[in-house]
């Protein structure tokens, strides 16, 4: 009996010790915090500003608190040793420490957080600097690593001896308490800057490592909260897709080159009839049919603008007006892929900046052949490109379907256009696809990007399995449609909302979808454009 009280103490002041120890390395989180604050923008707004100060206390006392949890309790109770213990809790702090000392220098410099592709980036750059500066960067962080860890060793002696005076100390439990109303408040502001578009908050999820606010959809929406607000923030932003101020990319792409080199030809046509698509069968065997819906484009401009950008056809005049190339392109020529445009592209509307200069040193070539109609020319071309062991897929911009109405004009036996590849392209199976997700797949052979596809391009990567499900929303010059599994809905420029059936395309008065879906497609859609700070 004595030696399980004895026990019980022992623990007792193990977990005390180890409340103590973590409450010094919040301190020390939350000073290296501050370089990410300092690196920041400072919000526009004093709502803005107090949220970005609690969710700094909350944020980096979560982070020790939760390594304490997870790596360190359960040493207290099952190996209860005060000398084994304070050294896995030295390790594990100056670990978490110097990883987080290393991702606030990167976020400084870069403006994102530490990741596989990043340190690539990293390392790269620091040899442009000169020979052997990866080295010393190491060597650096090792060294800081060092010095870290003799400290941690030295407060986690010093909280041991001092323990029964610290823990005649009362404002631990105060600034505990601090800490944790810090980290409630910020999460729950975050739910209704989330719901209402409140930019001067939701533009800061990025800014902290770990971060993962809490949304609207994931909580409040579920509840039906705040949804007069949420209603009327949906309203206004279907109103801002009429002017799009870009910012595209958000951030610098960093991309690490992947190993597979083959050239890619994307036979595109203004449409295909369903004799041509057989026709296409019958004579080029070696391909196949994507068996999953894709939607085309109403215009042939419309369909060549997302096809090469990957990004809904709303974002084609900024682009135009600024003569900006897609975003990918550049990284592309850095590791020597060539785009080539062939075919009649005054019919297409290929503007002239499109039109870049081929790169004279190159190991790969994207092609985008564009052809009005199929003939015997373009079979041959395909032909010889897949006995080349090329990456083949055809495809079609439009339906060219003679409608009058919305609801026939965007219903989804309407739109929907063929796309035939080769083998070497593992399309998976999707609920529906996009004209948008075709480039950004086919990048995803040649180099992958912190952040996927989604860093450059509101298409998706048609290479994971059902990476588009429904309901899906996308653009048709100023008109948001949302596709989903039995109806489709039409949202026009002037806010109102019409759906149908799919199957019979009767009307469906009183039917729309769910508001966390209007939000999150017109999110999702507009993350290029800069939102006002209002």
């Amino acid at each position: 009996m004595r030696q399980r009280k004895q026990r019980r103490d022992k623990i007792a002041r193990l977990i005390s010790w180890g409340h103590w120890f973590t409450f010094f390395n919040i301190i020390l989180a939350l000073a290296i915090g501050t370089l990410y604050i300092e690196a920041a923008d400072t919000p526009s707004t004093l709502l803005g500003g107090f949220y970005m100060l609690i969710s700094w206390l909350g944020h980096f006392a979560f982070l020790p608190f939760i390594t304490f949890i997870i790596l360190i309790f359960p040493f207290c109770l099952i190996v209860p040793f005060s000398r084994f213990l304070k050294g896995v809790a030295t390790l594990v702090a100056a670990f978490g420490l110097i990883a987080l000392v290393a991702d606030a220098l990167f976020f400084r410099q870069y403006g994102y957080h530490l990741n596989t592709y990043s340190l690539s980036q990293l390392a790269l750059d620091a040899e442009t600097a000169f020979a052997g500066a990866s080295f010393v960067l190491l060597l650096g962080m090792l060294l800081v690593f060092v010095v870290l860890l003799v400290f941690e060793l030295a407060l986690a002696n010093i909280a041991w001896k001092r323990l029964e005076r610290l823990r005649e100390k009362h404002w631990g439990a105060a600034f505990s308490a601090v800490f944790v109303l810090c980290f409630l408040a910020s999460h729950s502001i975050h739910i209704w800057a989330d719901a209402v578009f409140y930019t001067p908050i939701t533009k800061q999820d990025d800014l902290f490592p770990l971060s993962y606010p809490t949304t609207a959809q994931t909580l409040m929406s579920k509840h039906g909260w705040l949804a007069e607000e949420r209603s009327q923030a949906t309203d206004r932003l279907l109103k801002g897709t009429a002017r799009i101020d870009l910012n595209y990319p958000p951030q610098e792409l960093m991309c690490a080159r992947q190993g597979v080199t083959r050239d890619t030809l994307v036979m595109v046509f203004d449409s295909l009839t369903v004799s041509e698509q057989q026709r296409i069968l019958e004579v080029l065997p070696q391909l196949e049919r994507f068996t999953s819906p894709l939607v085309g484009q109403t215009s042939v401009s419309g369909g060549v603008f997302e096809l090469f950008y990957g990004l809904a056809d709303i974002y084609s005049e900024p682009m135009a007006a600024k003569q900006q190339v897609p975003a990918f392109w550049n990284q592309f020529k850095d590791y020597q892929i060539r785009i080539e445009l062939s075919g009649d592209l005054q019919q297409f509307g290929i503007d002239s900046y499109l039109r870049q200069p081929t790169i004279e040193s190159y190991r790969d070539t994207l092609t985008y052949s564009l052809q009005p109609e199929l003939n015997n020319t373009t079979l041959e071309q395909l032909a010889k490109a897949i006995v080349a062991g090329q990456q083949v897929i055809v495809t079609a911009l439009t339906n060219n379907t003679s409608t009058q109405t919305p609801r026939e004009v965007y219903s989804l036996q309407n739109v929907r256009v063929p796309l035939f590849h080769t083998t070497n392209l593992p399309f998976a199976a999707q609920d529906i696809a996009l004209l948008t997700d075709i480039t950004p797949t086919l990048t995803q052979r040649y180099m992958d990007c912190a952040g996927g596809v989604e860093a450059f391009a509101t298409g998706k990567n048609l290479f994971r399995p059902q990476e588009r499900e429904f309901p899906v929303m996308t653009s048709f010059a100023r008109d948001l449609v949302v596709y989903d599994v039995d109806a489709t809905t039409v949202i026009s420029t002037d806010g109102r909302v019409r759906s149908f059936a799919n199957k019979t395309l009767e009307e469906m008065p009183n039917v729309a979808p769910a508001t966390p879906v209007l939000v999150d497609g017109i999110k999702h859609l507009q993350r290029f454009s800069q939102q006002n700070d209002e």
